[in-house]
């Protein structure tokens, strides 16, 4: 509601009339001095009726003014609260994703059981492959149906963090995540079942991970806002938190549990849903629950953003109070810091959204990056896989990059990059998503892609590639290795395409550079 919604129409003050002789001394020495109570009277009345509709103006200004700013703080964190949930979601997903996939070799399961065939080295190998690929593993255990340790990786033994009732939790929920107890830096504890062929948990796999990583990407998003973020769990114990100061945030390990804090933690799980406070002590706050966890983000943003309400309400009282016909400026400042706190929220939301797409994006060529991929393809195999259509995974290499790199020099090699990237951009189709995983390796992630469409992708990727790519001003060749894999034939998770794919692509490199001999 703009300004000129909300200013009254000021009543017209009446001009005194010009003085009228009296008819006699007597009688107008009297009615001078009655006139001049009337409109003394008339004036107190006036500026009464003029102050009493700007008065309510003011209040009805200063609520919706209030209100508006606190809804855009409550939309600010509960915006900050949601996704820093979803970030967690998403690490959460990816470790039960990495766990499921060793739990389903064999002689893991083999050894779950008790198999007097159980090979104990090829599975104490597949725990130790799954340690390697992800440095924020501290710790991988391997136990029985009963929870009773069989083999371990790592300096951490995860058991002594799970809560009781663990396993059972995991034959009902499918895996289970829960903060790792002091004095772990922030770490989760992952745990999945170990399914026997009936679907019957035959053993668990239980890993400690180090949330060091997911620390760092909170802070880089809370400072810029001065807000703090908080993972909580149900009796409001820190799992993780980031505190702002000006424009940083840094870990934060300060923290008591507190009754109202605690409340709201508990109200947000109970009803798996978003909770408002925007009346905390120590500032607004919002809780977000984090799927299938124990766990709530609480984003808090200092007490002071909201003393501009307090203020504003102080400002146009006194102003109207002094001198009535200032109440427009006051409208207009009360506009102007409504403008002021809508262009912060903007620049807030470009920053965020800026700095999600440098998350997801190679900054050199412009494609989505491994992580963004990994989304892609995840994403990409799941509708795959409901719908029944097939799905091409395409992994590609620049060949002789390195000599390249080394003749022409690193500009050239960038140059070569941007151009191959742009070249694979313009073969695929809308649906399709090109990335590059790092170096000179990139991926096509090609959605409902038969054998023939993913041949007529190679045919176009191939003819493209055999322009040469100008380098200050001379043409350089280009070659482009290509591995092919299909969902589902070449594999049904992520890893597996990847790796078929990668080794299709290094067989051809070393055709290539064979028939090149």
């Amino acid at each position: 509601m703009s300004s000129r919604h909300l200013v009254g129409r000021r009543p017209k003050r009446e001009r005194p009339r010009n003085g009228v002789p009296p008819a006699s001394p007597g009688a107008g020495a009297g009615t001078a001095h009655g006139s001049g109570i009337r409109r003394r009277r008339t004036a107190l009345l006036l500026a009464a009726l003029g102050l009493a509709p700007l008065a309510a103006v003011a209040l009805l200004t200063t609520t919706i003014a209030g209100t508006a700013i606190t809804d855009q703080v409550n939309a600010r964190i509960a915006g900050a609260s949601r996704q820093a949930a979803g970030y967690l979601e998403q690490v959460i997903a990816g470790r039960v994703s990495a766990l499921d996939t060793v739990a389903n070799d064999l002689p893991i399961l083999a050894i779950a059981e008790g198999s007097t065939t159980a090979d104990p080295t090829a599975a104490m190998a597949a725990l130790k492959d799954l340690s390697q690929a992800e440095s924020a593993a501290q710790g991988i255990v391997l136990t029985n149906a009963a929870g009773s340790e069989i083999l371990q990786v790592g300096s951490r033994n995860p058991l002594t963090g799970l809560p009781a009732g663990w396993r059972t939790t995991l034959a009902h929920g499918g895996h289970l995540a829960a903060g790792a107890q002091p004095p772990l830096p922030p770490a989760m504890d992952v745990a999945v079942p170990v399914l026997e062929g009936g679907g019957n948990p035959g053993g668990f796999l239980v890993e400690t991970y180090s949330l060091g990583g997911a620390v760092t990407n909170l802070e880089s998003f809370a400072g810029p806002q001065g807000m703090s973020l908080l993972v909580l769990d149900r009796a409001g114990n820190l799992v993780l938190g980031v505190q702002a100061s000006g424009t940083t945030a840094s870990e934060t390990t300060a923290w008591r549990p507190e009754p109202p804090v605690t409340s709201s933690v508990d109200a947000s799980l109970s009803s798996n849903a978003q909770v408002v406070d925007d009346g905390g002590a120590s500032g607004p706050a919002a809780y977000v629950p984090v799927s299938e966890t124990p766990w709530v983000v609480r984003a808090v943003l200092p007490s002071s953003v909201l003393a501009s309400v307090s203020s504003l309400r102080i400002a146009v009282f006194s102003i109207c109070a002094a001198l009535g016909l200032l109440f427009l400026a006051a409208v207009n400042l009360v506009n102007q810091a409504l403008r002021r706190q809508e262009q912060t929220e903007t620049q807030l939301i470009l920053q965020t959204a800026a700095m999600e797409h440098v998350a997801m994006h190679d900054p050199l060529t412009g494609l989505p990056n491994r992580l963004l991929f990994n989304d892609r393809l995840q994403h990409g195999i799941s509708n795959a896989r409901r719908s029944g259509r097939p799905l091409a995974l395409f992994v590609l290499d620049v060949d002789g990059f390195k000599a390249l790199n080394d003749d022409l020099g690193h500009s050239a090699g960038d140059t070569v990059l941007r151009e191959t990237a742009a070249r694979l951009q313009a073969c695929v189709r809308a649906s399709d998503t090109v990335a590059r995983l790092g170096g000179d390796e990139f991926v096509i992630v090609a959605v409902d892609a038969d054998a023939s469409v993913a041949e007529l992708i190679t045919s176009k990727v191939r003819q493209r590639m055999e322009e040469p790519v100008e380098i200050e001003g001379r043409p350089v060749p280009v070659g482009l290795s290509v591995g092919l894999a299909f969902y589902p034939e070449d594999g049904s998770e992520p890893p597996q395409l990847l790796r078929r794919a990668d080794t299709n692509m290094y067989r051809e490199k070393r055709a290539r550079k064979a028939a090149s001999v």
